[in-house]
């Protein structure tokens, strides 16, 4: 055997660099550790999707974020204030003022009309006031008929005389039967001289009669009157 044949050992192996997960080929002798395969081979090219990093989502623009020039839409009711005070509007009682001017200006004869309806009460107050108060002078009652027959009706009139003055006559009628009436009032207007009171006396029945009818006055001051009739029925 010769020196050649012997057994030999085999080499250690060089333990200086370390490739796990490579893509083949011989690694660099650089004495570097690759873990991933991060270090493709020559013209190989990495998925974009793996390897590209993704761009960050963009960000809306808040509304606060926004930065706008000039005056934007106005508020018509704050302008409107604004222009009132700088006295370049009008305000709500200029309006009130036009439209109540523009309203005489329209129909000038309703408010004349008004003032006439005024004025005629208050003078009809005044009148009332300063009028001359009634007073009665004499009364004079007279009956239409002097005979009266079966069923027949007889009409008493008392005439007031008085003074022109206005007021109210308060009085009652008194029948010889023993009727007296309810009290009564009428009203008497300014230069009235004479007023005239009324009374329907009806008589039924077989048998003569003498009827009278007396006009008593309570107010204002007192006064009477009476007239007489003769009733005969067979």
């Amino acid at each position: 055997m010769t020196p050649y044949d012997e057994p030999r050992d085999a080499p250690p192996p060089d333990n200086r660099t370390v490739n796990l997960g490579g893509f083949g080929g011989p690694p660099p002798d650089t004495g570097t550790v690759h873990l991933g395969g991060y270090n493709p081979v020559p013209g190989f090219e990495a998925a974009p999707s793996v390897f590209a990093p993704v761009p960050p989502p963009e960000e809306e623009a808040s509304p606060e974020s926004l930065i706008r020039f000039g005056p934007g839409v106005p508020d018509p009711r704050t302008a409107r204030t604004i222009d009132v005070w700088q006295g370049n509007a009008p305000g709500p009682d200029a309006a009130s003022h036009r439209g109540a001017a523009e309203q005489k200006r329209r129909h000038p004869g309703r408010y004349v009309l008004a003032g006439a309806v005024l004025l005629a009460v208050v003078g009809f107050l005044l009148w009332q006031r300063l009028a001359t108060p009634l007073s009665v002078g004499s009364v004079t009652v007279s009956a239409s008929r002097a005979e009266l027959t079966c069923g027949q009706t007889e009409l008493v009139t008392a005439t007031l005389h008085t003074n022109g003055g206005s007021g109210t006559v308060h009085y009652q009628w008194v029948r010889s039967d023993g009727t007296v009436s309810s009290p009564l009032t009428q009203s008497v207007p300014s230069g009235v001289h004479q007023v005239p009171l009324p009374l329907r006396w009806t008589v039924t029945g077989q048998g003569n009669f003498q009827g009278a009818a007396t006009l008593k006055i309570t107010s204002p001051g007192s006064a009477t009157g009476t007239a007489v009739f003769n009733y005969s029925c067979s």
